[in-house]
C-alpha cells in the first residue's frame, strides 16, 4: 500500500488527466506514481513534465537512458522503478535478456560501447560523490560522449538516483513485490551489492 495516496478522480483536473494518460500511453513512468506526484500541482507536476523531458527527449539515445535508469533503481532496491519498462525503449531493442545481461556489461556483445559507458557511470555515479568527481572518470567519458551528452547523462543519474530513493520511500510496489514479480531483481542487486563491497 503507498505511503501517500494517488489523486481522486474528483480532484483530477485536465492537466493531471494528460500527465497520468502520458504515463499510461509511454510506460514510464507509469500511472501510479505519476497519480500520486500529480497532486502537487506546481512541482509534482512541473517534475513530471522535465522527467519526461530527460527521459523522451535530449542528445542521448532513450535505450541507453533507459537501461541505466534500470540498472539504478536495482541497485538502490526500488520496487516500482525496477519493474517500470519504457514502452519507446522495447521498441528500440530493449529486452529483459538485455537488461539482464548488462550486469555483465564490460563483455557484453550486445550492448554499444556508448551504452557500456553510460553504464559504468551509473554504477560510479551509485557509489558517491567521490567516485564520480575525478578527471579519469571525464577522460572516459570523453571517449565515447560529446560535453552535451555528458551533461545530459550526470543530469540523468542523478535524477534516477534521488527520485528513485523518493519513489522506493513511497511504496508503490514493495522490493519483495518486485522480486515476486521478477525474480532477476533479488539476484542481480546481490550481485551489484558484493561487487561494490
Amino acid at each position: 500500500m503507498p505511503r501517500i495516496d494517488a489523486i481522486s478522480e474528483s480532484s483530477m483536473d485536465a492537466d493531471a488527466r494528460e500527465l497520468i494518460d502520458n504515463a499510461e500511453a509511454r510506460g514510464a513512468p507509469d500511472p501510479r506514481i505519476m497519480s500520486i506526484f500529480v497532486r502537487n500541482e506546481t512541482t509534482g507536476r512541473r517534475w513530471a513534465r522535465y522527467w519526461n523531458d530527460l527521459l523522451y527527449e535530449g542528445v542521448l539515445p532513450h535505450r541507453l537512458k533507459e537501461l541505466c535508469r534500470i540498472h539504478m533503481s536495482v541497485a538502490h532496491r526500488c520496487g516500482y522503478c525496477s519493474t517500470v519498462r519504457s514502452k519507446q525503449a522495447k521498441e528500440e531493442g530493449l529486452t529483459e535478456q538485455l537488461l539482464w545481461d548488462s550486469y555483465e556489461y564490460e563483455t557484453s556483445p550486445d550492448l554499444s560501447e556508448k551504452e557500456k559507458a553510460a553504464l559504468w557511470y551509473a554504477d560510479q555515479f551509485k557509489k558517491g560523490e567521490d567516485a564520480i568527481d575525478s578527471d579519469d572518470v571525464f577522460t572516459r567519458l570523453r571517449k565515447h560522449f560529446t560535453d552535451e551528452e555528458i551533461i545530459e547523462l550526470g543530469l540523468f543519474c542523478a535524477e534516477v538516483d534521488g527520485v528513485g530513493k523518493f519513489a522506493r520511500s513511497l511504496q508503490v510496489i514493495s522490493w519483495n513485490e518486485a522480486c515476486e514479480i521478477n525474480p532477476n531483481l533479488g539476484t542481480h542487486a546481490d550481485n551489484g551489492r558484493s561487487a561494490k563491497a
